[in-house]
């Protein structure tokens, strides 16, 4: 992760202090200049005490001139715990100075002669782009971009990707399956002229909870045989979506 927010406590009494009444919630608010950052961006939060440091991965939730606030990775809140409570055994818990500081890589190539024309990564050059700019790659980004952008949340993003005339099917049936699929884009998918029949991107959208249920059901239209029969016996799917397939079956 190129962005770090580096968070310095005066002693490990004070590092002590902030895991019990923060990071043991699966945060931490500090005070800091983040309106640089883009919001919900991933970092690595550094935490360092008495000359010792600990990196874990988080998000940011909260930015402005002030403050920030992240929140930790999922799957890696116990780890961090543990990891604190071996290294702030000794210590007391007080609530002495905390201080916090921005480190990003990018920012110090100016400072780098070697660097100065170095290009900036397409992935780092999206954290920075609207949902506008972000859109108009989606619709005519080659397949580095589209991957990258396959990760992003927005609707409209997705559904760009979508109605990119050179996406493939392998991207969109990774779109499909994502836990990350928004409604509208299930949609966009299952009404596109060629991909909507899709045997494949059909049984992705059947088996997606994201797939809004009247478009599931319309979907198992499009099913193959051996899937339409997979899908009647319901595993996984939503009851409703699951009755429509049997009922497909029967009108065979």
């Amino acid at each position: 992760m190129a962005v770090t927010l580096e968070v310095t406590f005066a002693d490990a009494g004070t590092l002590k202090h902030v895991a019990e009444t923060q990071l043991s919630r699966g945060g931490l608010f500090v005070a800091v200049d983040a309106s640089a950052l883009p919001p919900l961006c991933e970092l690595t939060l550094r935490l360092c005490a008495d000359g010792a440091a600990l990196d874990v991965p988080a998000r940011l939730t909260v930015a402005t001139a002030e403050n920030a606030c992240v929140e930790i990775a999922a799957g890696e809140l116990a780890d961090l715990m543990a990891a604190l409570a071996i290294a702030t055994a000794e210590a007391t818990a007080n609530a002495g100075t905390v201080t916090a500081r921005i480190v990003d890589p990018a920012a110090r190539r100016e400072d780098r002669a070697d660097d100065v024309q170095a290009p900036m990564s397409l992935e780092r050059k999206l954290m920075t782009m609207a949902v506008g700019e972000k859109v108009q790659l989606a619709l005519h980004g080659n397949r580095e971009a589209r991957q990258l952008l396959l990760r992003d949340r927005a609707a409209v993003v997705q559904a760009s990707l979508v109605r990119n005339p050179k996406i493939t099917l392998d991207e969109l049936l990774a779109l499909a399956r994502s836990g990350q699929l928004s409604p509208q884009t299930a949609e966009t998918l299952a009404e596109h002229p060629s991909w909507g029949s899709s045997p494949q991107i059909a049984m992705a959208l059947v088996r997606n909870p994201r797939t809004p249920l009247p478009t599931a059901q319309q979907l198992v239209a499009h099913l193959t045989p051996a899937d339409l029969r997979t899908a009647a016996k319901g595993l996984g799917l939503r009851p409703q979506v699951a009755m429509a397939a049997r009922k497909r079956l029967v009108d065979r």
